[in-house]
């Protein structure tokens, strides 16, 4: 049965990753609302071009994640 324990422990690894990618993803959501929170705060100011492409690859890189995380969970 040794392709059974293969198997467990792909699961499990894969599991752990899950595991890993969700953690990560709630981690940059926040960066992300705490970014998104500065943004604004500099819009109010007029220095958002920084802060705009900043707040792009912040939001490139989640979309990444949960697009990861969906194809994982669809396996």
């Amino acid at each position: 049965m040794d392709w059974l324990d293969t198997l467990e422990e792909r699961v499990r690894e894969a599991a752990a990753e899950i595991e890993r990618l969700r953690e990560e993803n709630v981690s940059l959501s926040a960066r992300l609302a705490e970014l998104e929170e500065q943004l604004q705060s500099a819009q109010a100011e007029g220095d958002s071009e920084g802060w705009e492409e900043e707040r792009q690859a912040i939001r490139q890189r989640v979309e990444k994640l949960a697009s990861s995380l969906e194809s994982l969970l669809e396996d």
